[in-house]
């Protein structure tokens, strides 16, 4: 398993806890907002290829205020960097 790939499963884990335990989530990161996160990173997996599918999750972070220095955050901009940057090496 490339560290792409470890870094999406701990990051959906991530997700899937604060979507089941809302009383742990961020009150700036909606039920909606992570849904979709954690679809755009599925859809990352399966493309491969920023040239087909740019996901949106980067421009919803920062248009819905959250915060830069939350673990989840930090895991989700090394996810879009490496992503973005063909970064899918053992």
């Amino acid at each position: 398993m490339s560290n792409f790939d470890r870094l999406v499963e701990e990051t959906k884990e991530e997700i899937r806890t604060l979507l089941r335990n809302p009383d742990v989530r961020p009150a700036y990161m909606t039920y909606d907002q992570l849904r979709d996160v954690q679809s755009d990173i599925c859809k990352m997996v399966r493309v491969r290829d920023p040239e087909k599918f740019y996901p949106y999750y980067p421009k919803g972070m920062a248009d819905a205020c959250w915060l830069p220095d939350h673990p989840l955050v930090i895991k989700l901009n090394k996810i879009a960097d490496m992503y973005i940057n063909g970064d899918f090496s053992e």
